[in-house]
């Protein structure tokens, strides 16, 4: 009778080892998600590595002339955050490209717009490029504006990497706008050629 006794308890260990190493190895690489009806589904995912881009700063302008910025991207039809992007021109040395909100009108004369400006890492002519969106939450007094843009780098004209500063332009209106913060995400999408 001891005997059986001991093999439970032997079994109980085991299983209460397992429960506290399994998880903290498999967590380690990979977020595990098991769906609620399926408890034996497990879908394992690789987060994507950070994009090459860097958020520098915000300011706040009137603008005197309608600028002919492109449309950063096109909107998805969903009503999570994904689009079409749009490539950035190849670049040879330091550049600057401007851009409205996907899916926004173009800017108008004496509207206000607050400008984001953004630092991209293109890759060499060997690439690869990277997909990217971008999304700017601008807080007024009056309110929420937001601007989401849809980039993939593209590849720079020579061997080595270039600088592109990129600058996303949201329209604020015509009114003289009271800001009280400026909130900015930067992701990276599944491909360059759409996102997420």
């Amino acid at each position: 009778m001891r005997r059986p006794r001991g093999l439970w308890q032997w079994l109980g260990l085991v299983s209460l080892l397992l429960l506290i190493a399994l998880p903290t190895t498999a967590s380690a690489a990979t977020t595990v998600r098991v769906g609620p009806t399926e408890r034996s589904l497990a879908e394992h995912l690789t987060p994507l590595a950070a994009p090459p881009v860097v958020i520098g700063a915000h300011a706040t302008l009137r603008i005197a002339v309608a600028p002919r910025y492109a449309a950063a991207g096109v909107q998805g039809t969903s009503p999570g955050l994904q689009g079409t992007t749009v490539t950035l021109p190849s670049c040879g040395g330091a550049c600057t490209d401007r851009y409205r909100p996907a899916s926004s009108p173009a800017l108008a004369a004496n509207h206000y717009a607050e400008r984001v400006t953004f630092a991209v890492t293109q890759p060499g002519a060997a690439g690869p490029a990277v997909g990217f969106d971008v999304q700017v939450a601008v807080h007024l007094n009056s309110g929420w504006v937001f601007g989401a843009g849809y980039f993939s780098t593209g590849v720079s004209t020579g061997a080595g990497t270039t600088a592109v500063t990129l600058r996303l332009f949201v329209d604020l209106g015509t009114a003289a706008p009271t800001l009280l913060s400026v909130e900015v995400v930067v992701n990276r999408c599944l491909s360059t050629t759409s996102c997420p």
